[in-house]
């Protein structure tokens, strides 16, 4: 086999094939005796009659046609492998020549992994995000959780704003009730826009035994007749206004485990914190390697983008499905157009693509490599990420064969920790605080192995056994 190799742009290649013609007449001979496999001739067992008569049969035209569709891959792939090329895109193949006199010439125009030199990671400076919790966001959170134990009791007077009320509702579109939509008996929070905003609107002012109707679009999301204008009919049965609980230690003890106020604001403190920082860390490797990738121009591949931007559409299409509803209709709900959805899955896509383009070949040059453990780490964050079992993953990853793109991901995550670690980073909390909310593994804390890990027979009865109340204090530090 001889191959050449031109370039036609930095990401596309014209590869040029020829294959003798020995190995084109043992394709042929395949062929013929695939062929002969097929037809029962008398005289001669299955598979066993002479090409002669297959082609007496059959046809010159349908062993050749058999033959190049039995080979031609092949040829393709070695091709490939003798010049090296890293192809992202299915080829655009010209057979010239098939024939078990002449040999086989093909050329193939592919798309390739662009190649260049990825810039160094050292050197990048960022502030870390705002993550401090203020007494505002505590004051949310408090306030919320006094809603969760509000008492709610019926009033003889009209409705207001925060009230709850028991109402039957029914929905017309063009005469025609909708009975899925029929609800009886249902207790409804003014104000929660949970039907449509004027519901909330018509309900203001309201008593118990008051009927009315007004006029509406149904929601974008809703099954058939998502955004049509539909008729809505209320009855109000009741109105009930919420008393919140107030703010006092009995409070902490009915709402949670905790004996005080203070303890419960001090837990919910912690747990706004611990939610922010890793909001902002998430928030802060993005920076890093927005950075990163600025410090270099890659010339993209059209067809891993054009595949990255058909999956953010197929992504949506499959959305618009499960609601019921038509794809322009999603779009009306996202509070865009099919001609914005699909400008910014464009720009989206580039991005992406740049981004995996940059850090692979940043993984090679760090010479990364999976250690033991990558790979079901990787399947249960995938599992626990959709509520479902490792094993499930694992079996779907079999399945469609898309062990090497994990393996790529891992990679990929690898160098951006990579890149993270090397940042210079002004400001964010500190060793201590993430320590604290569990964010950082403590250095100073014993391992499992070491003698003093409270699996050691030695320190069970030492002053730093987990029945020791200062050592209890002294990990919560």
């Amino acid at each position: 086999m001889k191959t050449s190799v031109e370039t036609l742009d930095p990401v596309k290649v014209k590869l040029t094939v020829e294959v003798e013609p020995k190995r084109v007449k043992q394709a042929f001979d395949r062929a013929a005796r695939e062929l002969a496999k097929q037809v029962n001739l008398p005289g001669f067992r299955p598979g066993k009659a002479p090409r002669r008569l297959i082609e007496q049969r059959f046809g010159d035209g349908i062993i050749a046609q058999t033959a190049l569709e039995n080979s031609l891959t092949d040829f393709y792939v070695e091709a490939l492998r003798s010049e090296e090329i890293d192809a992202v895109s299915q080829p655009e193949v010209d057979v010239q020549t098939f024939d078990e006199n002449e040999g086989c010439v093909f050329t193939a125009e592919i798309e390739t992994r662009p190649t260049f030199d990825p810039p160094g990671h050292e050197g990048i400076n960022v502030t870390f995000p705002e993550w401090d919790v203020d007494d505002d966001d505590l004051d949310t959170q408090l306030e919320q959780l006094r809603e969760r134990f509000a008492e709610v009791d019926e009033v003889e007077r009209a409705a207001a704003d925060g009230d709850m009320v028991t109402l039957d509702l029914r929905v017309e579109v063009d005469g025609n009730e909708l009975e899925s939509a029929r609800v009886e008996d249902a207790l409804y929070e003014i104000g929660s826009q949970g039907v449509t905003p004027k519901l909330d609107e018509e309900l203001v002012g309201k008593s118990a035994g008051d009927e009315f109707t007004y006029e509406d679009a149904l929601p974008a999301e809703y099954p058939e007749h998502g955004g049509e204008q539909a008729t809505f009919s209320v009855t109000v049965k009741d109105v009930r206004a919420k008393t919140l609980p107030e703010l006092d230690d009995d409070f902490a003890q009915t709402a949670s485990g905790f004996d005080t106020l203070d303890e419960l604001k001090t837990d919910l403190r912690n747990s706004l914190l611990r939610r922010k920082v890793e909001q902002a860390q998430h928030e802060l490797r993005g920076r890093i390697l927005e950075a990163y990738l600025a410090r270099v121009d890659v010339p993209l591949p059209p067809s891993m983008v054009e595949a990255d931007k058909a999956g953010r559409i197929h992504q949506l299409e499959h959305q618009a499905e499960r609601f019921g509803i038509e794809i322009e209709q999603l779009f009306s709900m996202e509070g865009t157009t099919r001609e914005e959805f699909e400008e910014t899955a464009q720009k989206q896509a580039e991005e992406t693509v740049k981004a995996q383009l940059v850090l692979d070949a940043l993984a090679g040059t760090l010479s990364l490599d999976l250690q033991p453990g990558d790979i079901d780490e990787e399947i249960v964050r995938h599992a626990q990420s959709n509520g479902v079992s490792p094993q499930e993953i694992a079996q779907i990853i079999q399945q469609q064969g898309t062990l090497p793109a994990l393996v790529g991901d891992i990679l990929r995550r690898k160098t951006i920790d990579t890149i993270v670690a090397g940042a210079q980073i002004e400001g964010g909390p500190s060793d201590e605080v993430l320590i604290e909310l569990g964010l950082m593994d403590d250095p100073d804390a014993p391992s499992p192995d070491s003698p003093d890990s409270v699996d050691s027979p030695e320190s069970a009865d030492s002053p730093d056994s987990v029945d020791s109340p200062e050592s209890t204090d002294s990990d919560e530090d």
